[in-house]
């Protein structure tokens, strides 16, 4: 997920998993961060992580959480700043400079929706 808005960058602890991350990998520094509804979690640590968006490649600096969630990460400003990106929701998707021209990568809303219904589905299992 894109966030413009989000203040960090942030990493679902499944997908660090997935990545075949050891649990050593994350510097330990927790971190509060706190929701828009107000709640406050703390993370699990911090990673450095590169990201290839088709072919342009970028490091960026993710924070770790331990909380079941509906997408894998957010990427925030800085990033689309770094690839020098424009986001349009309306379009549903994301344009930016590549070396084959303009790339663009497009959302699904179908797949959005599955990982928002299981992401629900697992975050209410979790909490009984």
């Amino acid at each position: 997920m894109i966030d413009t808005r989000s203040s960090v960058a942030i990493i679902f602890y499944e997908a660090v998993k997935q990545m075949e991350y050891k649990d050593s990998d994350p510097k330990h520094e927790q971190t509060p961060l706190t929701g828009f509804a107000g709640e406050t979690t703390l993370s699990m640590g911090t990673i450095r992580h590169q990201i290839d968006a088709c072919g342009v490649q970028k490091t960026c600096d993710f924070i770790v959480v331990g909380r079941p969630a509906p997408f894998y990460a957010i990427l925030r400003k800085p990033w689309l700043y770094a690839i020098k990106a424009v986001a349009s929701m309306y379009h549903q998707c994301v344009k930016f400079p590549s070396g084959r021209g303009t790339a663009t990568i497009y959302g699904n809303q179908v797949a959005s929706r599955i990982y928002y219904r299981n992401g629900h589905t697992q975050a209410r299992s979790t909490d009984k």
